[in-house]
Formats: C-alpha cells, sequence, structure tokens
C-alpha cells in the first residue's frame, strides 16, 4: 500500500476556504452564510475511471462525502457540509481522500491536511436530550446573561424551539413536541443550539452536535 501511494503521490486535499501559509486554518464567519466548505482533490497520476471519497474526520465524528468517478482528470470538487463544519468549530479535522483505481480495486489513502478551526467566544458543547425525548438541555461554560440560546432540530423537517434569554448559570431546559420525534422514526437526527448576544449585529455562535438515532 505504502508503495502505491508513494507511486501515486496523494498529496493532501485543499480546503478552498482555508486561510494561513499552510491553508491549515479555517475561520467559522468567513464561510458563516455558505451552505458548504468546498474540497479539492488534485494528485498526479489521476485517470479517468478513478473514484474518490473525501473524509472529514474529527475526534467525535468522521464524515464521508459521495463517491466521485473521474472523467477527465482535473481538480476534483468535494463540499462538506455547514453542519460538520459547525460540528469542527474550535477542533483540529483531519481531512483526506480515498483512490480506488477500479471498481475492484484495494482502496489507496490520502495524505491528510489537519485542520484547524478557530473557536468562538463561547465553547459550546453539544446539548442533551432527556431519556423521554421531551426536553433538550442546555449547558456550557462560562453561562452568562445578555444572551439568548434557540436549540434546532435537524430531522425530516428542520425545527426551531422558541429563544430563551440566558438568566443565570443554570442549565436552560427547551420542551420538544412529541410529533418531532414520531415524524422521524428510523430515522437520525442532528440537535444543536445557537447563542446570540442580545442587541447585538454579531453572528449567531453554534454548538457541537448531538446525534440521535430513532
Amino acid at each position: 500500500m505504502d508503495t502505491e501511494l508513494n507511486a501515486l503521490n496523494l498529496i493532501a486535499p485543499k480546503v478552498l476556504e482555508a486561510y494561513g501559509a499552510g491553508g491549515d486554518r479555517l475561520n467559522f464567519n468567513d464561510v458563516y452564510n455558505n451552505p458548504h466548505v468546498n474540497i479539492e482533490v488534485n494528485f498526479e497520476g489521476m485517470l479517468r475511471g478513478n473514484q474518490i471519497q473525501v473524509r472529514w474526520a474529527t475526534g467525535q465524528y468522521v464524515y464521508e462525502t459521495e463517491t466521485l468517478t473521474v472523467g477527465t482528470p482535473a481538480p476534483m470538487p468535494f463540499k462538506i457540509p455547514r453542519l460538520e463544519v459547525i460540528d469542527s468549530i474550535a477542533s483540529s479535522v483531519a481531512v483526506n481522500y480515498s483512490v480506488r483505481a477500479t471498481p475492484s480495486a484495494s482502496l489507496i489513502i490520502s495524505k491528510s491536511l489537519t485542520l484547524k478551526v478557530d473557536p468562538q467566544s463561547f465553547d459550546l458543547s453539544e446539548p442533551r436530550l432527556s431519556a423521554d425525548r421531551k426536553k433538550v438541555t442546555v449547558k456550557f461554560l462560562n453561562m452568562t446573561t445578555g444572551y439568548t440560546v434557540r436549540v434546532r432540530w435537524h430531522g425530516v423537517v428542520v425545527r426551531d424551539t422558541e429563544t430563551q434569554p440566558i438568566q443565570n448559570s443554570s442549565s436552560m431546559a427547551f420542551n420538544i413536541p412529541t410529533s418531532w420525534v414520531s415524524e422521524n422514526t428510523n430515522k437520525t437526527v442532528l440537535i444543536n443550539y445557537s447563542a446570540h448576544q442580545s442587541g447585538s449585529n454579531d453572528n449567531l455562535m453554534f454548538s457541537r452536535l448531538r446525534r440521535i438515532s430513532f
């Protein structure tokens, strides 16, 4: 495998929105309004029919893109959804790709780009869902008044709870309608929340994701 890797020279992919001399830093505010982040794969020896898939791996979760088949050899574009980028805020992401020369060939793994995603003002840990699935609880370090919080439920339909002001440093509970759960039977729901400084024009800050299978 190492011989094949060296022969193909599967260099690390590029994150097109990244900054820094090594293209290894990402500020979420730079892509705040984008539906995805763009990855470019290009390597010497790329041939028609090669199958390529990109992996975006944090310490908690690995997201794999669709597999694309090379037509005319050229830089190949891949997309990482906005939610997966949000889940990577304030962490390091290993970004690499696999190549299958033909459908029956072995996978060859590229070198990795270690991408550091800049932190926000608050480190917003993932929310918790109660055992009866009726409440989402939010608590994070240095909770303070002057901010509001809202939970978002990413299921077959994207749902938002009411917005609540932070009253103190205690946890906050948000009610989840039973219909939100029932409409996602046999599905996986991604749950997170946003925090916003009251009266400001600042961007929302986003928490990491809680992934729940129903």
